[in-house]
C-alpha cells in the first residue's frame, strides 16, 4: 500500500513518469508474448520502444545527477568567500534600516562615515552593536587575534570609533542606536533590511590565530529560509543582550 503511495505521488509530481512507463511497457510486452498475441512483425517495435525509454530513463537521471553536482559545486565555491561580492555595497547603500555588529567596526564606520551621515539625514535607521571597550569580553575577543594581541590597543580603537557615532548620533539621535556587549562575538555583520523580503546577512566569521583576516565571509538572503532567520534572531538576541552606549560615556 506504501508503494503505491509512492508511485501515486510521484505520478502526480511528474516524477520518474519516464520509468513507470519502461516498467509498464515491458509488464505489457511480457503479459502479450506469454498469451502468444504478439506477432512477429509487433515484436521488434516493441522491444525498440522499451529500450527508448530505457535509453530516455538514463539521460534523464544523467542530467539530474549534473545538476546535483553543478550545485554542489556552485555552493562549495561561492557560499564562503574571501571578500564580500559587489552587492555588499548595493544593498548598503540602498537599505533603509542598517545593523552593524563587530567588535570594533574601525575599517567600516571610518570609510562609511560619509555614507552613514547621508543615511541618517535621508531618514534611515542605523544599529551598531561594538564589544565593550572594557571587561573580559575584549580580553577575549583580542586574545584570537594571529598579530598583536594588544588590549589597549583594541580598547582605544573602540573608543575611537564609540566617539565617531556619538557625532553621528547628533545627526539624528532618534535613528541612530549604539550598545555594547559583554561577549566576543563570533562573527561580524551588515544586516540590510534584516525584516524586508528582500533582506540581507553579510556574515564574516572571526578566526582563532589562523589569519588576520575575517574569514569566510558569506551572504544569507530570505531566500535561505531557516537559515536566514537562524542567525537574524541570533543578531537580534545579541543586541538585546547588549547595553545603550551613552554619549560620551
Amino acid at each position: 500500500m506504501k508503494s503505491l503511495r509512492q508511485i501515486w505521488d510521484d505520478i502526480r509530481q511528474g516524477e520518474n513518469i519516464d520509468l513507470y512507463l519502461t516498467i509498464l511497457a515491458a509488464f505489457v510486452f511480457v503479459i502479450l508474448n506469454l498469451a502468444g498475441l504478439t506477432p512477429d512483425t509487433v515484436l521488434a517495435p516493441l522491444t525498440l520502444s522499451v529500450l527508448a525509454l530505457l535509453a530516455v530513463t538514463n539521460l534523464v537521471n544523467r542530467h539530474r545527477m549534473e545538476g546535483w553536482m553543478a550545485q554542489k559545486d556552485h555552493t562549495l565555491d561561492d557560499f564562503f568567500r574571501e571578500e564580500f561580492p559587489a552587492s555588499y555595497k548595493t544593498d548598503f547603500e540602498n537599505a533603509t534600516e542598517v545593523w552593524l555588529v563587530g567588535v570594533s567596526l574601525n575599517r567600516t564606520v571610518k570609510s562609511q562615515y560619509l555614507k552613514l551621515e547621508q543615511k541618517l539625514k535621508q531618514g534611515h535607521r542605523v544599529r551598531v552593536l561594538l564589544v565593550h571597550p572594557q571587561g573580559p569580553a575584549l580580553e577575549m575577543a583580542v586574545e584570537r587575534g594571529y598579530t598583536r594581541r594588544d588590549v589597549e590597543m583594541k580598547r582605544q580603537e573602540i573608543i575611537s570609533v564609540l566617539n565617531l557615532l556619538d557625532d553621528l548620533r547628533a545627526v539624528a539621535p532618534d535613528r541612530l542606536e549604539v550598545r555594547t556587549i559583554q561577549h566576543p562575538l563570533n562573527y561580524g555583520a551588515m544586516t540590510a533590511n534584516p525584516d524586508a523580503t528582500n533582506g540581507a546577512l553579510y556574515l564574516e566569521h572571526y578566526c582563532f590565530r589562523v589569519t588576520t583576516e575575517s574569514i569566510p565571509r558569506y551572504v544569507l538572503r530570505t531566500t535561505d529560509g531557516r537559515w536566514y532567520d537562524f542567525f537574524k534572531t541570533e543578531l537580534r538576541t545579541l543586541w538585546e543582550a547588549g547595553d545603550v552606549w551613552g554619549e560620551r560615556e
